[in-house]
C-alpha cells in the first residue's frame, strides 16, 4: 500500500534541514573564524592629561588632634628595696595586705662595732679596748599605696638594694604608640588628652600627658634581618582619673590636641613638600616652563591642610599638587587615612626627565 506525506509535512521537513545547516555554519564560524575586537585594534591605557590644577590658600581654623591607638595598662609596681644591709628581724605585714604609702613593712638590722675606748692602766700605759657593739635599725616602708607582694623572709641577711617586694598600684594609665614623624605635630605637648574605649563608657579626659621611650627591649625572638638585638618605640602615657572604671588589656584611642590657630591662611598638604617649619609649594608654570618653587613658613596641620605662616599671599595661585609627584588620599602613619585616589600633575619635573631641584625658585624665575 503506498502512502503520501501531506505538503505540510514536506514543508516542515525543509524547514528543518535549512535550520540545523545555518546552525552547523555558525558553529563552524564560531570555532574557526572568532571575532576580532575592536579593544584588540586600540588598547585602554590608563593615561591623562588634568593640565595645571591650580588653588589659592584659604583661610580657616587649623586644629592640630592627633590620634593614637593604645590600651589601658597597669600602672608598674614599684620595688621595696633593702637600705641596710643586715639581718630582717621583724616583719610588721603580711604578703597580699594592702598598704599605704609610708607604712612600715619590716625591720632590717646590723650589728655595729663602737668606738675603741681609750684608758690608763696603774702603771701609766695607754690600753684601748674595742668599743661595745650596737644595733643599726631600718625600717623600710611601702613607696606607694597598693596591694603588697612580700617576698622577703624573717632572719634574711640582705644588702643595700636587693629587692624585697613590690607594691601593685590600683591605678592605671592609657598608654600608646607614637610613631617617629609624628613626634613633629606633638612638640607643644598637651597636659590632657581624650580616652575613649571601644563598647566603654563615655570619652573621657585622662591627666598627666608625657611622651616616654622605653629602653631595652628584649630582641625579637625570631631576630631581624637587619642584625638588632633590642628595639625601642615611643609611648604616650597618661593617668585614667580616680573613679574610672577600666581595666588592663582594653583597647581605646588616644586623642591629643597640640595646638589650635584660627583666621590662618592654609593649603592642602597635597600642595606642600615638606611637613615641619619650613616647605615647598609650586608656582604654576609659564607657557613652555616649568612651575616655581616658592618656599613657605608652615605652622600647624591637621592631616587634611596645613597652615601658611609666611612664604604666600592670599590670592596668589599655586599648584594643588606637588609637580611629579603622586599625592595619595590615604595619609601615612603620620597623619592617618583621610580617603582614597591619587592624581599626577601633569607637565611636572619628573614627567619631563628633570630633576625636581632644578626647578627654579621665585628668585630665579625673575
Amino acid at each position: 500500500m503506498t502512502t503520501y506525506r501531506s505538503r505540510g509535512a514536506v514543508a516542515m521537513s525543509i524547514v528543518k534541514t535549512l535550520l540545523l545547516f545555518i546552525i552547523a555554519i555558525a558553529m563552524v564560524k564560531f570555532a574557526f573564524f572568532p571575532a576580532q575586537s575592536s579593544n584588540d585594534a586600540m588598547p585602554l591605557e590608563p593615561m591623562g592629561n588634568y593640565g595645571q590644577i591650580t588653588i589659592t590658600p584659604e583661610r580657616g581654623t587649623i586644629t592640630n588632634t592627633v590620634t593614637l591607638e593604645g590600651t589601658i595598662q597597669s600602672d608598674p609596681a614599684p620595688a621595696v628595696k633593702a637600705t641596710l644591709g643586715g639581718e630582717i628581724t621583724e616583719i610588721y605585714v603580711n604578703n597580699g595586705d594592702h598598704v599605704s604609702a609610708g607604712d612600715t613593712l619590716l625591720l632590717i638590722q646590723k650589728e655595729m662595732q663602737g668606738d675603741p675606748v681609750e684608758r690608763v692602766d696603774e702603771e701609766g700605759n695607754k690600753i684601748v679596748e674595742p668599743g661595745k657593739t650596737w644595733w643599726k635599725n631600718e625600717w623600710i616602708t611601702a613607696p606607694v599605696s597598693g596591694k603588697l607582694n612580700l617576698t622577703a623572709l624573717l632572719t634574711q641577711q640582705v644588702n643595700v638594694g636587693d629587692s624585697l617586694g613590690t607594691v601593685q598600684p590600683p591605678t592605671f594609665s592609657a598608654v600608646a604608640t607614637l610613631t617617629p614623624d609624628q613626634m613633629y605635630r606633638v612638640q607643644n605637648l598637651p597636659d590632657k588628652a581624650t580616652i575613649t574605649i571601644k563598647n566603654g563608657p563615655a570619652p573621657f579626659e585622662c591627666n598627666g600627658v608625657r611622651i616616654e621611650t622605653p629602653q631595652n627591649r628584649p630582641a625579637n625572638k625570631e631576630g631581624d634581618t637587619q642584625g638588632n638585638t633590642s628595639s625601642t618605640s615611643i609611648e604616650a602615657r597618661c593617668a585614667v582619673p580616680d573613679g574610672q572604671t577600666v581595666f588592663p588589656g582594653l583597647q581605646v584611642t588616644m586623642a591629643l590636641v597640640a595646638g589650635e590657630a584660627a583666621d590662618v591662611l592654609t593649603v592642602p598638604i597635597s600642595a606642600v613638600e615638606g611637613r615641619f617649619e619650613q616647605g615647598t609649594v609650586y608656582g604654576p608654570a609659564e607657557p613652555g616652563g616649568k612651575p616655581v618653587k616658592i618656599p613657605v613658613k608652615l605652622g600647624l596641620t591637621d592631616g587634611k591642610r596645613v597652615q601658611i605662616i609666611e612664604g604666600l599671599a592670599e590670592d596668589q595661585e599655586i599648584l594643588e599638587f606637588v609637580p611629579g609627584k603622586i599625592v595619595e588620599g590615604k595619609e601615612s602613619s603620620m597623619f592617618g587615612p583621610e580617603g582614597e585616589g591619587m592624581m599626577m600633575e601633569e607637565g611636572g619635573p619628573e614627567s619631563e626627565g628633570v630633576p625636581a631641584e632644578e626647578i627654579p625658585t621665585t628668585e630665579e624665575a625673575k
